[in-house]
């Protein structure tokens, strides 16, 4: 808490990256060490390790011991810190290597952390996080924010930096907003608010639709929506630049496009505004899939 009051999501908590050695989880480690540089947190690197076993020749499973393989998961993440810390001087990383189920150890670590930062794609266990039911889970139950970095992900240019928050009306939208704009005055970007409107949809059958509506009105009270999830942020956080963007067309393609100019794009875990589709499996997971910037999923 500083000294106005207003309680700051990063003092004290580490940035947990989850890491299992592939080309995206080197990218998460990347990105995680300078978002701490930059905020003055922690980095905790954590390889969930699965019980391994092999099967038999009568197929039954056997154990295999783990003091091999946990050597070399050891050296895997010491030679990770070694080149993170190399590239980002003065950043603290601890490391360890964790036996179990990856949903419920990075759950737990999430306890303690301000932000999960995770590949979007991996090996083992941790594949196909960004695609699946495991990445939902975690996304939707994670007590702090997750992010997801693409595995082709570089840092920026030096240059203005840009948080992108995808607003749809949401109490979700609304802790997205929050988050952005925190994350943006720690790191000293800017932040671009989104509100992706279309028009009227049937949503199933029985659903009664005006058959003329107007437009422009439409327009005009996502404009109002917008600017009211974004007033309270403007007063805590006055350094922040702001521009509020009413866009009209689908949310996962509009968000898509601006993620490609953005530092870091910001979406609720689920939506329940009046703009439908932001739940995650639509919205958030396509953007999940194809957003070029790593994604922060806010519950």
């Amino acid at each position: 808490m500083d000294g106005s009051g207003k309680v700051r999501r990063f003092e004290g908590r580490p940035i947990v990256v989850g890491y299992d050695g592939s080309a995206a989880s080197d990218a998460a480690a990347r990105w995680a060490a300078g978002a701490a540089q930059r905020v003055g947190r922690r980095v905790r690197m954590i390889h969930v390790m699965p019980w391994p076993a092999l099967r038999g020749s009568g197929g039954a499973a056997v154990a295999l011991g783990t003091d091999a393989l946990g050597r070399a998961a050891e050296r895997l993440l010491d030679k990770s810190c070694r080149d993170i810390r190399h590239a980002y001087p003065g950043v603290l990383i601890d490391a360890e290597v964790v036996i179990g189920d990856p949903v419920p150890v990075l759950l737990r670590e999430a306890a303690g952390a301000s932000l999960l930062v995770l590949g979007s794609r991996g090996l083992g266990e941790l594949r196909e996080l960004a695609g699946g039911s495991v990445m939902a889970h975690i996304a939707t139950h994670a007590t702090s924010p997750v992010v997801v970095v693409p595995a082709d992900w570089q840092p920026r240019p030096e240059g203005p930096r840009q948080v992108v928050v995808g607003v749809d009306g949401s109490a979700e939208s609304w802790n997205a907003v929050a988050f952005g704009f925190e994350f943006a005055e720690q790191t000293d970007a800017s932040v671009t608010a989104v509100l992706a409107w279309h028009d009227p949809q049937s949503t199933g059958p029985g659903d009664m639709l005006f058959p003329v509506h107007d437009l422009n009105a439409l327009e005009e009270d996502s404009a109002v929506l917008l600017s009211e999830a974004v007033a309270g942020q403007t007063v805590d956080h006055p350094d922040v630049k702001v521009t509020e963007t009413v866009v009209h067309g689908a949310p996962s393609r509009v968000l898509e496009d601006e993620s490609r100019d953005a530092d870091l794009l910001v979406v609720g875990s689920r939506g329940r505004g009046r703009i439908r589709g932001f739940l995650l499996g639509s919205v958030s997971r396509a953007v999940l899939h194809h957003a070029t910037c790593p994604v922060a999923v806010v519950r």
